[in-house]
């Protein structure tokens, strides 16, 4: 008797420790790399916080790559992934979807996703079309809900002097038609438009908002309205936003909004 009750101790232990845990997935934006989560000091800010960082995930042809080893389960992790972000979200959010499957089976668990950017929009697309494992939020940095005006500038300027210029900055506009594509702003017919009027998941739904007084220091790549989910025709009325200075790049502060947003989260879900 005096073992049993010693199993079920540690039994309801495991399990509550494994409801508390946390796996958070940030998802890189548009033409940036998984590492721009610790070059902009996102992800110190989250250790900061209490999280771990689990490193960064790569897909290669053997398979998911990650060369950092955790000595032991840690309660809150994070992990970055690379993706080809030059291609389509929704090719980007084929992707994700392996990536996210195998976080799932490691950990067990429900996952948070952060977005910045183009990423929000890919982790928004999985939401809706693949969805393959438990997801309990997702956090949009700067993200064009509604699309940005620079996406339709870029189809004007794929047959010009200025796609060479592109070029040399590492971005390849013919490769990327697709992804300006469905980077337009909202109208009917496209790309976000009908993403826009798909049912979502009732999970829980978080904007961080460029929104700023002084033009030194304003997001000229995405206006605030479009960042903000609730002006999501699906959305409406079921989202969070919090409001943030800042350009369009990532920073610290981000990282620690995030530990702010999931804190919240994890106190309401106790």
């Amino acid at each position: 008797m005096k073992l049993f009750k010693q199993l079920a101790i540690l039994s309801f232990s495991l399990v509550s420790t494994l409801a508390q845990a946390e796996t958070l997935v940030l998802i890189p934006g548009f033409q940036e790399q998984g590492m721009a989560w610790r070059f902009q000091h996102v992800t110190s800010a989250l250790e900061a916080s209490g999280w771990v960082d689990g490193g960064n995930l790569m897909l290669t042809p053997r398979g998911i790559v990650n060369s950092t080893v955790l000595a032991k389960r840690p309660k809150k992790v994070l992990y970055t992934l690379e993706l080809p972000n030059q291609l389509s979200l929704t090719q980007q959010a084929v992707v994700l979807d392996q990536y996210l499957k195998a976080l799932s089976a490691k950990r067990k668990e429900p996952l948070s996703l952060v977005g910045h950017s183009a990423g929000g929009l890919v982790g928004r697309y999985w939401l809706v079309t693949l969805n393959t494992v438990p997801v309990h939020t997702l956090i949009t940095i700067a993200t064009p809900h509604t699309g940005t005006p620079w996406a339709d500038l870029s189809e004007v300027a794929m047959n010009t002097p200025l796609a060479d210029l592109a070029a040399g900055f590492g971005i390849n506009l013919p490769r990327s038609r697709q992804l300006y594509t469905e980077l337009r702003e909202e109208r009917p017919g496209n790309f976000l438009y009908w993403l826009n009027h798909q049912a979502h998941p009732a999970i829980r739904y978080v904007s961080i908002v460029r929104q700023s007084k002084r033009p030194e220091s304003s997001d000229l790549v995405v206006p605030p309205h479009s960042q903000n989910m609730h002006n999501v025709f699906a959305l409406n009325g079921q989202t969070e936003t919090v409001f943030s200075e800042g350009q369009h790049d990532l920073n610290a502060n981000d990282g620690y909004r995030i530990a702010k947003i999931l804190g919240k989260s994890s106190a309401n879900r106790k």
